[in-house]
């Protein structure tokens, strides 16, 4: 499983988070200490970074405009949707259980959100998840169910 917590800055990382610190007016000690205060006293270099904390930093630093998150809303609510019917395809998830009523929905939400803490690749639960990491967990479900229906002999006379 890939992860991006443990690797360094990418170059494009570092002029992004240069360019923005410059544009928002910090000198260097300004950009250090904004650094230092982010790592939690791990480093003011933002050279120390990893890719993690560079994506977190550039989102503080950068945060998108009503508009664009609205957009992104919409979007997270969508790919929801979808991870939620998928959920009814496979069997180890809502596979033969009903969405009728508001607690039939909050279960198989909740049963959802315990698979997503143990499996998926945020490791919490996906009413928890920003836009991109519901796009992640739901590729992995599509790619669940692609196995799924390799191993499920076919059917069709």
């Amino acid at each position: 499983m890939k992860t991006t917590k443990n690797k360094s800055i990418t170059l494009q990382q570092l002029k992004a988070l240069h360019a923005t610190f410059h544009r928002i007016g910090m000198d260097d000690d300004a950009r250090h200490g904004c650094i230092y205060e982010f790592t939690s006293g791990r480093t003011a270099s933002s050279r120390e970074l990893t890719m993690h904390e560079a994506r977190q930093l550039l989102e503080r630093l950068n945060p998108p405009d009503e508009k664009v998150r609205a957009m992104q809303l919409a979007e997270a609510k969508s790919v929801f949707r979808d991870i939620y019917r998928l959920s009814f395809l496979i069997p180890q998830l809502n596979q033969g259980f009903t969405s009728d009523s508001e607690d039939e929905y909050r279960m198989n939400v909740a049963k959802l959100n315990m698979w997503s803490r143990k499996y998926s690749k945020a490791r919490k639960d996906v009413t928890a998840m920003k836009l991109c990491e519901l796009q992640d967990t739901k590729k992995q479900l599509e790619a669940w169910m692609r196995r799924e229906e390799r191993k499920t002999p076919n059917l069709n006379y």
